[in-house]
């Protein structure tokens, strides 16, 4: 019977153990950041609600466990009475250590393992030319009658953006955007900045642009040419996909492919497989430090915050 009990306990404190590990490797990310290079940061909250919760259950498994050490804990569905817990001699072959159970724990205790010895590093650069390049933004309706946003704008600044009512949002930005000295293309609205100037192309012509990102080449682009990019994400690391924007240098051979450099340059126009883009004319260029969260994110809510 000892020895029934002794296997249980650490059955139990193992189980505890797995699950705490898991709240303290979420708790971790969500505490360094590192929580952003796995989801999008509106799925963060959910993310801490189940940490929480496995913290509890790991806490309520802890209690078994102890309790286990003092008199038999019993959780099975063999079918007969427990009641007699010190008196009944109750041996079941799950609670025995075999190379079965060890496999499922390390199922668990693997990963758990790495996630904590590992570097948390983007995978930015490496799936690039898996997914294909984005030069065009998220997918827009194009259907409708053409219509004016709503405002105070200018009428001939309106008219310039005039677009489907689905597309009313990427106006409004446009027109933001198009008031702008430089359109700096930083973390917040990448994706819907890259979206709207291409919608209304022939607007952003020789208007200056920053933008920070990784080289990366592909097939069909001019020796002049490269992209400069960022890996945007949609929900999770599983959707990655790069966004970017062709550039043209007469130097291009001497920015090697995934470095990280900032470009400022005029917005010019171009064609990439068979749609009008818009492209960088390279003014000047430095090396820039790759940021510790590579990606960018949708908001699908930008509208509202016009």
């Amino acid at each position: 019977m000892i020895k029934n009990i002794r296997a249980t306990s650490i059955h139990h404190f193992i189980k505890a153990t797995i699950l705490l590990g898991f709240s303290l490797y979420i708790l971790q990310l969500t505490i360094t950041g590192d929580i952003l290079q796995f989801i999008v940061p509106q799925l963060v909250i959910y993310v801490k609600i189940a940490m929480t919760f496995l913290m509890i259950v790991s806490v309520f498994q802890y209690y078994i466990a102890i309790l286990s050490l003092k008199k038999t804990v019993i959780i099975c569905e063999c079918g007969h009475d427990h009641d007699h817990v010190f008196g009944h001699d109750h041996s079941h072959h799950s609670d025995k250590f075999t190379l079965k159970t060890g496999f499922i724990y390390g199922l668990f205790l693997l990963p758990l393992l790495l996630g904590f010895l590992l570097p948390n590093q983007s995978v930015a650069n490496a799936l690039a030319s898996n997914r294909g390049m984005n030069l065009i933004g998220v997918t827009s309706h194009n259907q409708g009658a053409k219509v004016e946003v709503d405002g105070n704008e200018d009428p001939a600044l309106r008219k310039l953006f005039t677009t489907n009512v689905y597309d009313k949002d990427y106006a409004k930005l446009g027109m933001m955007l198009y008031k702008q000295d430089v359109i700096e293309m930083k973390d917040k609205w990448f994706i819907e900045k890259l979206q709207s100037m291409n919608m209304f192309v022939n607007n952003f012509q020789e208007k200056e642009i920053k933008i920070t990102g990784f080289i990366y080449r592909e097939s069909g682009l001019a020796s002049d040419q490269f992209i400069i990019a960022r890996m945007g994400m949609t929900h999770c690391i599983a959707d990655i996909s790069p966004f970017g924007i062709v550039a043209e240098a007469a130097n291009s051979n001497e920015f090697p492919n995934n470095a990280w450099v900032t470009i400022t340059g005029k917005i010019g126009k171009t064609t990439y497989k068979g749609q009008p883009v818009i492209k960088i004319e390279v003014e000047k260029s430095e090396q820039a430090k790759a940021p510790k969260v590579q990606y960018v994110y949708p908001d699908w809510e930008f509208g509202s915050k016009l």
